[in-house]
């Protein structure tokens, strides 16, 4: 029987990870980073060369400079440190284990990104992540947000179209409002024609790892500045509810073409729109959701030519934007897009709730996913 190893990272991934291992046929252990074991002289420095020192480190010091906090020659003494030691621990782990397969959350934080580069070749991966969809969990074998599996090629989703029944026309959606940290303020009237441009965290690896031109919300907001400028298009802005970053300077340089738009509901953003600007954010996804023409200006995993429009300079974002509305979209490719993820690759159910149904799906495509291998354990 195949063995899979859960690494959690918080109380309730932990919790999650454990209803699952209760499951028929999963077989495996759900580890803390705090219940690693101890390594052994024997095992010193094994496949240690397999970490990417340097990439971990430099990652972790941006987003420390992200939130303004110190990432000095200090502190990435202490990180390449700290990493050695949870490298060697994990080297015991994976000795002690040998698991067919390794179960993460999200796979980007530094301590998982040792794990997954020190597990064997041939060890399945499998990462979990918030559904992509309302009442959905995601779950891939190859990762998550940008970096997850599903195609981004035009002429597989019209394949796709001609092999099931794709809906025509899109069904009502109603969106779930992520709580805010603290009580906004009231919703404000919207311009007649305008375009939507949610912020996103400049904290999230979405910005950080995935926006290689837009850096950061304040060069967002001053590419809003240009196109009102430029074209004359009203700009509404929404800062991130669960975002800590503020912006009083931005909200003095905003006029009545130029405004946020904080107290208002994302849905009705998007719905009342003319199109929607977005890097990469849920947002994005959501503006398909409810059939609002997007354009992206970082990466993302709907970066489908077809489905979306994409600029990867400002003039290219302008000329996209002076040519709107004749953009080269579909809406039935849209549609064949959106019928994919809900159908074929998002998992039913949340996993906060972690219905006894959602876990027969998750443990159904995690033994799906992997087959026993030859144990050589270290």
């Amino acid at each position: 029987m195949s063995t899979l190893l859960f690494f959690a990272l918080a109380k309730h991934q932990k919790r999650y990870f454990s209803k699952l291992l209760a499951q028929p046929g999963i077989q495996g252990r759900v580890v803390t980073p705090a219940e690693l074991p101890w390594p052994v002289l024997s095992a010193l420095f094994r496949g240690i060369e397999r970490v990417d020192w340097a990439a971990l480190v430099e990652e972790k010091c941006q987003e420390r400079r992200v939130k303004g906090k110190y990432a000095g020659l200090i502190y990435r003494l202490l990180l390449r440190l700290d990493l050695l030691l949870m490298a060697l621990r994990v080297e015991a782990l994976l000795a002690e284990e040998c698991p067919d397969a390794v179960v993460v959350w999200n796979g980007s934080n530094r301590y998982c990104q040792v794990l997954l580069s020190l597990i064997a070749a041939d060890t399945q991966t499998f990462y979990f992540e918030n559904g992509l969809l309302p009442a959905t969990t995601t779950l891939d074998a190859r990762g998550v947000n940008y970096r997850n599996s599903v195609p981004r090629d035009a002429a597989f989703y019209r394949a796709y179209a001609k092999r099931v029944q794709v809906e025509s026309g899109a069904e009502p959606v109603r969106l779930i409002p992520r709580k805010p940290r603290s009580a906004g303020p009231a919703p404000i009237e919207l311009p007649a024609r305008y375009i939507f441009i949610p912020f996103q965290d400049d904290r999230d690896t979405q910005v950080r790892l995935f926006s290689p031109w837009v850096h950061n919300m304040r060069e967002l907001f001053e590419l809003g500045e240009r196109i009102n400028r430029e074209t004359g298009w009203s700009v509404v802005f929404k800062e991130h509810p669960s975002s800590r970053e503020h912006y009083p300077e931005l909200h003095l340089r905003c006029n009545e073409q130029l405004m946020f738009a904080n107290g208002n509901s994302t849905q009705e953003l998007i719905e009342s729109s003319a199109f929607v600007i977005s890097l990469n954010s849920t947002a994005g996804l959501e503006s398909l959701l409810l059939g609002k023409p997007l354009l992206t200006l970082g990466q993302a995993f709907y970066n489908v030519e077809g489905v979306v429009v994409r600029a990867g300079t400002v003039d290219e974002m302008l000329a996209l934007v002076r040519q709107f509305p004749g953009w080269p979209v579909e809406a039935d490719l849209r549609g064949a897009f959106l019928h994919y993820l809900k159908h074929e690759y998002c998992v039913p159910g949340l996993w906060q709730e972690g219905s006894a149904e959602h876990l027969q799906d998750v443990s159904r495509r995690l033994l799906a996913g992997i087959s026993p291998k030859e144990k050589e354990c270290r």
